[in-house]
């Protein structure tokens, strides 16, 4: 029969073991959470940053937006409001008011999307949920999963009347006007139109589901593409 000694000496060996066991998973969870790279695009108004959000605060990475703009200026030794104005009206390029932003500065739509793709394949490194820019064009479906986020043009005009305060006809105009805007920065960067859902893996119209419905739907979609969802994902969402 075993002595106390004994017992307390293979308890605390099988303790270690444990801790050891659990902390290996948990570094192996780690690994992979950093590999989920997703990219959204979205109408005005048809609440794509908030699922965005909501995603990469589910995957355990970063919701990438307004950090592109400032990796892009860092790399471009440029002021990052420059940058801002810039950003999805390239169509402005070569006109009276892409001079008067950049007066005597030298830079062209190519030296934009030079740092703009560095800035993206490396955040795809390291895993996160990007946010527009034509991110998922430049990934591709090899790199990434490409959700798109649309909703009728009323009912996008409904919701940003109420977030900005601003009268109905007034936010039918502002959301007309992005989205405009948006496709002509995809056209004039890639050559490519907006809606086209051959480059997306999954479109959802949030006219019909809540932000917490749509985050569902992309995780269960993920999944279906042969993505590795951990359990505590899929009970988050």
């Amino acid at each position: 029969m075993k002595c106390s000694v004994e017992r307390l000496i293979e308890a605390l060996i099988a303790s270690e073991v444990a801790r050891e066991r659990k902390a290996a998973e948990d570094r192996a969870a780690a690994a992979n959470r950093a590999t989920y790279v997703v990219t959204v695009s979205r109408g005005y108004g048809a609440l794509g940053k908030e699922i965005a959000q909501a995603l990469a605060d589910t995957l355990g990475v970063r919701c990438c937006d307004r950090i592109i703009l400032q990796e892009v200026a860092k790399r471009a030794h440029v002021d990052v409001e420059l940058v801002r104005r810039l950003d999805e009206r390239v169509s402005n390029i070569g006109s009276d008011w892409w001079k008067t932003i950049f007066r005597e500065k030298s830079y062209s739509k190519e030296r934009y999307l030079h740092h703009l793709v560095k800035v993206i394949l490396n955040i795809s490194k390291k895993g996160g949920v990007i946010v527009g820019r034509g991110a998922h064009l430049i990934l591709g479906p090899g790199r990434c999963f490409r959700v798109r986020i649309v909703g009728s043009p009323e009912k996008c005009a409904q919701r940003i009347s109420v977030r900005e305060g601003i009268e109905i006809e007034a936010a039918r105009q502002r959301v007309t006007e992005v989205d405009r805007e948006r496709a002509e920065y995809l056209n004039e960067l890639y050559g490519v139109h907006a809606p086209d859902t051959s480059n997306f893996d999954l479109v959802l119209n949030t006219d019909r589901f809540t932000i917490d419905e749509a985050l569902t739907l992309i995780l269960d979609a993920m999944q279906q593409a042969g993505y590795e969802l951990t359990p505590e994902i899929m009970r988050m969402a």
